[in-house]
């Protein structure tokens, strides 16, 4: 018994010098390859990692190996930067290929940046092209508290009731305010390019008639503006902090002067 005892843990010695001798070799593969060169730790791609990728992520996908330093082009990464963090792969990384600094670029611009509004939990923001004076228009900014008004019909037929004018929306806030852009002259078409043509009328928009605006309303009320906004004439005003303004009611050109 005693000696089978002997024989089991001789075996168990062996074995654990086996697995040393094993790692040892592996750990010092790298090194016996570099027998009378100057290696250099670098980093290189543990796995596939796409173009656009963030850099941030790129670090999690990265490993460093130890090889000749003759080999090593300039702009390799040796170590892992910060300041990559926030830029972006220009082109794909294959597995163990190495990482390099010109790899790395900031991330475009958008073409277009997007303006997000910020909406009420309970609003809709609606865009209509409105009336303003322009010494009104200029003092309007976002966050402003305005009355809508509107006119209509605008072209009232024969034996309707005359247009009338009378508060649509009481109060609301600008959520934004610009102006609209100026209608483009068309181009003639090349069929048309031997036909003399009278020179067109210069035209220009009513300074009321210029601005564009996004409000912050309840779904009822971005119902009669959009509706409004079709076959009225809607104005802005700029309420003081004690004006009480009652929606109805209302003038016609009837009773404008009664």
């Amino acid at each position: 018994m005693r000696r089978r005892v002997l024989i089991l843990l001789a075996a168990l010695l062996l074995a654990g010098i086996s697995a040393t001798a094993i790692v040892s070799y592996v750990r010092g593969a790298d090194r016996r390859a570099l027998e009378g060169k100057q290696g250099v730790w670098v980093l290189v791609a543990r796995e596939r990692i796409p173009a656009e990728t963030v850099g941030a992520e790129v670090r999690k996908l990265t490993e460093r190996i130890l090889v000749p330093a003759e080999t090593v082009p300039a702009g390799t990464l040796t170590s892992w930067d910060p300041v990559l963090d926030d830029l972006r792969l220009a082109a794909v990384l294959e597995p163990s290929q190495l990482l390099m600094r010109p790899l790395f670029r900031t991330a475009a611009p958008s073409a277009a940046p997007s303006r997000r509004l910020a909406v009420p939990r309970d609003k809709l923001a609606v865009t209509v092209a409105l009336s303003i004076a322009p010494q009104v228009a200029g003092d309007v900014s976002t966050g402003d508290q305005v009355t809508v008004y509107s006119s209509c019909p605008l072209e009232p037929a024969a034996g309707d009731p005359p247009p009338r004018t009378r508060a649509l929306v009481p109060r609301t806030r600008v959520l934004a305010i610009g102006e609209a852009p100026e209608p483009g002259t068309p181009s003639p078409s090349a069929g048309a390019a031997a036909e003399v043509l009278p020179e067109p009328t210069p035209t220009t928009r009513p300074d009321t008639e210029r601005y564009v605006v996004t409000l912050a309303v309840g779904p009822t009320d971005a119902q009669r503006l959009v509706h409004a906004s079709r076959y009225c004439a809607l104005y802005l005003a700029m309420p003081g902090t004690s004006v009480q303004v009652t929606p109805g009611g209302g003038v016609d050109t009837d009773g404008l002067y009664r």
